[in-house]
């Protein structure tokens, strides 16, 4: 200390930054009558330490259940020691239960440990308690009658070296659940069958066309619809307030589609390829469609990777009565 002070300063201060920067955090939980719960403590927390985990000690005797109760919150996972006194646990570590059992999800790793000097009840109790509410222990409950000797101690450490390696294994295991969850997510959106239509819209003497799966009517007086394009298709449709555009419905069996698919014919002139007329907003009509509207844009909203655009529909007509609507059925919501 008299020759190493700025040393030692400077690796306290990096083992701390190295703490702060840990993915986990366990919270050891502990009150100590002679000591001994507080070295089993300290040993359980090197191991912990040393596989990489951030540990938050507490000494319940010092510290508010207001706190204890945040950092049990923000904690993956904790471990809880006390010693037996008159066969009982102490006042604050049955508080530090309590708070647990009130407000820790039970999906959080949980472990055990005390020392005693005769019967160690303190240690059943607070294993039982965790059981009854069916927390998964990350190691055995330690049981140390008096003092802890070498043995023991490393005994500890060990328990918390496999309290690490239970946690990241827990976690692995709900990030995989999580995967899924949002695969199968995914899978339930893509269900959701949306018209398929080309917007077309004029800009002085410049027509274009834009492909949208994502159209539904929006409201009945007046008539209104919704429609959702790409961002990347939203500048060149330009639709604002006020703006004429013609909504075509494509019909189920007719290959208009392509021609409009900007991913795979990006460049190409597609009212050259099909059958147009212009309708009286001056936007074209495609003449295989199934029905148009004529609309104009009254509000627009950016929306993550899309534009959605309300327009209300001035007027239309049905081309083919004996058509069906084509349809977009997808098996991801995550594409087209």
């Amino acid at each position: 200390m008299r020759y190493s002070l700025s040393r030692l300063r400077d690796d306290y201060r990096q083992w701390c930054q190295q703490q702060d920067s840990q993915v986990s955090q366990v919270a050891l939980l502990y009150a100590s009558a002679y000591g001994n719960t507080a070295t089993v403590a300290s040993a359980i927390a090197q191991g912990l330490v040393e596989a990489g985990v951030a540990v938050k000690s507490i000494n319940c005797e010092s510290t508010d259940p207001a706190e204890l109760a945040q950092i049990i919150e923000a904690s993956d996972g904790f471990i809880i020691g006390s010693p037996t006194l008159a066969g009982h646990a102490p006042v604050q570590v049955q508080t530090a239960l309590g708070i647990i059992l009130s407000s820790a999800d039970n999906t959080k790793l949980a472990g055990v440990f005390g020392s005693y000097g005769w019967s160690g009840e303190a240690i059943d109790l607070i294993e039982q308690k965790l059981r009854d509410n069916r927390y998964r222990f990350g190691f055995e409950p330690i049981r140390v009658r008096f003092t802890p000797d070498a043995d023991m101690l490393q005994t500890c450490q060990t328990a918390g070296t496999e309290f690490a390696q239970q946690l990241r294994k827990q976690q692995a295991t709900r990030q995989s659940v999580t995967e899924v969850q949002a695969g199968r997510t995914e899978q339930a959106v893509g269900r959701i069958v949306g018209s398929i239509c080309v917007l077309t819209t004029r800009q002085g003497n410049r027509r274009s066309g834009t492909l949208s799966t994502w159209v539904s009517q929006a409201t009945f007086s007046p008539p209104g619809v919704m429609i959702s394009i790409d961002s990347n298709q939203a500048a060149e449709a330009a639709i604002e307030l006020d703006t004429p555009f013609v909504l075509n419905l494509l019909q189920e069996g007719r290959t208009v589609r392509r021609h409009f698919d900007y991913r795979s014919h990006a460049g190409d002139e597609p009212f050259a390829q099909v059958k147009h007329r212009h309708a009286d907003n001056g936007c074209f009509i495609l003449e295989d469609a199934l029905a148009y509207l004529e609309c104009e844009g009254q509000n627009t909203i950016d929306c993550g990777d899309h534009q959605l655009i309300y327009a209300v529909v001035s007027s239309g007509d049905v081309l083919e009565t004996t058509g069906v609507t084509a349809v977009q059925h997808r098996k991801s919501g995550s594409q087209y």
